[in-house]
């Protein structure tokens, strides 16, 4: 069966596919996170990849909720992608003639800086990706625009690269996750990571109840997101990732309780990637 992932071809996700030993010839793009997972969901794929976290902008929140809204997927696998950005416009363009630059958010978050000394007047146009901002200023060549993408992305479109490293950092790393119909996960591997959303909703003060959970047991915790929790404002839900597999007798027992008293839910045990060992470049 097929693999959803994250499009269109040329985005930072297909780069991340053989990180996941995705075949190439099995890879379909999706327009947006949730129509990869829907995907998955309905078993028209059998697993789909979205980007998950990147070292400079943070979670990204749109594949977090959208996988955290149902309990039918679960995380099996990860890997990291080292990205590079730059910045192309239509053959014939200048920089100089730039006034509209299409993006996706978390690029343009690495960029802003570059874009604030460079281009401060452009208009920033949000895409579902930064393959789809390459191939939207490719397909219409619309003097004026430019796109904001990794290198081989931009001239895959057919763009002319006018700046190149425009990323604020030039260590940024991304993590895409493998995500699949699967009740059981992935078998611990004693290098593994394990991810869970805890609802607490109008319970904030059982926060800490929560952390002291994993700081009574010595079990290092990775990620700590909050997010809105659907019940009004200051309700709130939380994305927590620690070290370790759900079958460790170290996290189990933190998992379980956390069930009980806050109905929280595994969204997946997988082995970790690894910056020096497992990270890719675009």
């Amino acid at each position: 069966m097929s693999i959803a992932y994250l499009g269109p071809p040329g985005s930072f996700t297909e780069a991340a596919l053989s990180g996941l030993n995705v075949p190439t010839d099995s890879a379909v793009p999706y327009s947006t996170v949730r129509q990869a997972l829907d995907a998955v969901r309905s078993g028209e794929a059998a697993a789909g990849v979205i980007p998950w976290e990147n070292s400079v902008e943070g979670s990204v929140t749109e594949s977090v909720d959208t996988l955290s809204a149902g309990r039918d997927l679960r995380i099996v696998g990860e890997t990291l992608l080292r990205v590079e950005f730059a910045l192309a416009v239509p053959p014939g363009d200048t920089l100089a003639s730039v006034r509209q630059v299409l993006t996706h958010p978390v690029a343009h978050a690495q960029c802003r800086t570059w874009l604030h000394e460079h281009l401060p007047r452009a208009d920033v146009v949000m895409a579902a990706s930064t393959a789809q901002a390459a191939r939207e200023v490719g397909t219409a060549a619309v003097p004026g625009c430019a796109a904001i993408a990794s290198p081989k992305t931009l001239r895959r479109y057919g763009l002319d690269i006018a700046a190149s490293d425009i990323g604020d950092r030039r260590d940024a790393v991304t993590r895409f996750v493998k995500v699949a119909r699967s009740r059981t996960g992935s078998l611990p591997t004693g290098i593994d990571r394990t991810s869970l959303v805890v609802p607490l909703a109008d319970k904030m003060q059982h926060l800490h109840t929560v952390l002291e959970e994993f700081a009574r047991s010595c079990v290092p915790l990775t990620a700590v997101l909050s997010r809105p929790g659907g019940f009004g404002l200051g309700t709130y839900s939380f994305l927590l990732e620690c070290e370790g597999h759900v079958d460790d007798p170290s996290v189990g027992p933190i998992v379980a309780a956390l069930a009980q008293r806050h109905a929280a839910f595994v969204l997946g045990s997988y082995p970790r990637a690894e910056l020096g060992r497992t990270a890719l470049s675009t």
